[in-house]
């Protein structure tokens, strides 16, 4: 194949240079869907490596005592959240954020409101419609102006007003 593109000369590569513009390079199509799916398929390899990982497991574990807990044993089940928080910090995943959500402490739960504000928006619309619902019912259930100003904040972010 050919090069038909239009050769610029060294004046105009470095007056562009100068200006902070970046060379473009052409790719083909193929070439821009081949590089794509390789992203994807390496992004998927990361997040089977750390799925897997010893630490995701455990993770997983303390998720699960921590839900066994909640119909039981309300003192231990805020207990071990706590815990858990201490241990690995604001989850990141969204159905823990949203268990999260259940917390007594209204700066652990402020918290986790300030995660969801920032990944609510990227989730689909069925599950930004359960996070509508979950917020609804706690500006309700609290007095607390903090709160109910973090809960319109996600509500905001969502398009759930």
């Amino acid at each position: 194949m050919s090069d038909e593109r239009e050769k610029k000369s060294w004046a105009e590569i470095d007056s562009a240079r100068n200006r902070g513009v970046k060379a473009t390079k052409s790719v083909s199509k193929a070439d821009a869907r081949e590089q794509k799916l390789a992203s994807s398929a390496a992004k998927k390899k990361l997040e089977a490596l750390f799925s897997s990982s010893p630490l995701s497991k455990e993770k997983a574990a303390k998720l699960n005592e921590i839900h066994k807990l909640r119909l039981s044993d309300r003192n231990q089940y805020y207990q071990k959240m706590s815990e858990y928080l201490k241990d690995y910090g604001t989850p990141r995943e969204w159905d823990a954020q949203l268990f999260f959500l259940d917390h007594r402490d209204v700066n652990v739960v402020c918290e986790i409101l300030d995660e969801l504000k920032k990944t609510a928006p990227r989730e689909n619309l069925s599950r930004q419609d359960v996070l509508g619902s979950k917020l609804k019912v706690m500006s309700l259930s609290t007095f607390d102006s903090k709160l109910l100003d973090k809960i319109k904040e996600v509500q905001v972010a969502i398009l759930k007003t």
